[in-house]
């Protein structure tokens, strides 16, 4: 077996076949792997005598492997010893063709991934539990802050409850008039009343299961200044106790791609703290601004929360964003509210920065623009396969943005959302479009004034109107000057949108 020697010097256990599959050479290494001695080991006359694999056939693999005469790997195979069935291992084997003088043979190559498997285990163990742990604390975060609002909330339920039995009250005592035709206006009214108040409570209920749902992956298009507002209806009655009052200045009206209930979190707890932080300084006229703004330059929206309270001390603004660091007292915080906060701002690709300040605190979210983030959350964006289109949907309503999300990346393509034409033109030099879907009729620009600047930029792909009936003749006008290739018209079904898109994706000279 000279032919052999060279295999004691691997560090890998190995054994050598002939074409009968009868063992006939076992390396040092094998030996120590095996746990038999050389004088055990030589009295194995097939492979199966050494190991046994329950959900691998390695005999068979074996028989189909010889036959190719070529290097063969097998994949990852949980294995065990017959004389130490206790012990699992993780193995990959490697047949390789070796060439002799006395004919054809096969070293099998036991690669030991034992040690690494083990480890991934246990590491991917502890981090589905540091996953259950975080998803736990964000929970009770959330329930925290709850308790902190419950008041909020009963005087928030009480107050249209309180309009709804009045005015209950009111149309009681007309129903028993003896002229009700003369009550007829009042009796509308006063049933309006009933039931826009009981749509607010409605309405409350359900920000509340809102709030609490655990299923927070899912990222839709939000209005952030509607989000904003939402916030404020929670924190509002606080402020309000705490004498804060809360300024807005929206300088622009952002759509943003994020989870709505996460946003709200983020928002309602920086706005909780400058109330906390105004209050126990007793900052007699509290003022808390918060700003909206864009920045072409980062591409990136701003949402800036300023307040006139006593400021952030220099030693805790090193460690602000660390988990357990607070500015409260003992037993007043977790001190895991801004920690959680710059997590979920970084699960947006975003950044949550306490910035410098004259007086008081002010804390920075920063968001990406929707068409880059929207473009490159997903991993299909880049697959670049055939089928697989990139379509650019231009609408400023967020609810028909959601709908053609959920109808479009149904069918593998890749959605990229804009609210904004002139941030819809600046993406569309960067990236390669295979279709736009545009809304005719905006507020900033016309689907024509949008298509023209898109040619005019080099687009040559298809252009598709959404519009109402009432522009259809303009639509008959621009697909000849401008090459729009189809018409959506509102409202439309799913199957009417991906019709119409599946028909412009198709080559020209396929078109029927």
């Amino acid at each position: 077996m000279n032919d052999f020697l060279a295999f004691d010097h691997l560090f890998d256990p190995l054994v050598v076949m002939n074409q009968k599959q009868e063992l006939i050479y076992f390396n040092n290494q094998a030996s120590t792997f095996f746990k038999l001695p050389p004088r055990v080991l030589k009295q194995k006359n097939h492979l199966i005598q050494l190991c046994d694999s329950a959900g691998f056939d390695i005999e068979d693999w074996l028989s189909k492997a010889l036959l190719s005469f070529d290097v063969l790997i097998s994949p990852e195979i949980k294995m065990t010893l017959p004389h130490d069935p206790e012990t699992e291992y993780y193995i990959i084997l490697k047949l390789v063709p070796v060439q002799t003088d006395k004919g054809a043979n096969f070293a099998v190559i036991f690669h030991d991934k034992t040690v690494e498997t083990n480890l991934h285990t246990k590491y991917r163990d502890q981090l589905e539990e540091l996953k259950k742990t975080h998803s736990q604390i964000l929970q009770a975060d959330k329930l925290t802050t709850l308790g902190e609002l419950t008041a909020n909330i009963s005087h928030e339920i009480n107050n249209p409850l309180t309009i709804a039995a009045g005015h209950s009250e009111i149309i009681k005592d007309y129903l028993g008039s003896s002229n009700l035709a003369t009550k007829v206006d009042r009796l509308k009214s006063a049933n309006q009343t009933v039931l826009d108040s009981l749509e607010r409570v409605n309405q409350i209920i359900k920000n509340m299961k809102d709030f609490l749902h655990q299923s927070e992956e899912q990222k839709e298009y939000c209005d952030l200044a509607n989000i904003i507002e939402a916030s404020i209806e929670w924190i509002g009655s606080t402020a309000k106790k705490a004498n804060v009052s809360i300024e807005r200045d929206y300088r622009e009206h952002p759509v943003v791609l994020v989870n709505r209930i996460k946003l709200e979190q983020v928002v309602i707890n920086l706005i909780k703290n400058s109330i906390d932080a105004i209050s126990d300084a007793g900052v007699p006229n509290g003022i808390i601004k918060i700003t909206l703004s864009k920045s072409d330059a980062d591409q990136q929206t701003y949402l800036d929360i300023v307040d006139n309270g006593p400021g952030m001390p220099g030693e805790i603004k090193k460690n602000l964003f660390k988990p357990f660091q607070s500015t409260k007292d003992v037993g007043k915080g977790t001190g895991l509210g801004l920690s959680i906060c710059a997590k979920i701002i970084e699960s947006h690709r975003g950044r949550l920065e306490l910035m410098d300040s004259q007086k008081g605190c002010h804390f920075r979210i920063r968001l990406p623009l929707i068409e880059a983030y929207s473009y490159t959350r997903n991993d299909k964006s880049l697959t670049g396969k055939k089928d697989q289109k990139r379509i650019l949907v231009l609408d400023n309503e967020v609810q028909i943005l959601n709908v053609l999300n959920t109808f479009i990346a149904d069918t593998g393509h890749v959605f990229i959302g804009s609210s904004d034409p002139h941030d819809a033109l600046a993406f569309l030099q960067k990236a390669d479009i295979d279709l736009i879907v545009t809304d005719y009729h905006m507020p900033i620009m016309t689907g024509s004034e949008f298509s023209y600047k898109a040619r005019e930029l080099g687009y040559q792909g298809p252009i598709l109107y959404m519009t109402s009936s009432k522009f259809i003749e303009q639509f008959n006008k621009d697909k000849k000057d401008l090459d729009i290739g189809g018409l959506i018209i509102k409202p439309f079904s799913r199957d009417d949108v991906m019709k119409t898109i599946d028909l412009s994706l198709k080559p020209k000279e396929s078109k029927e």
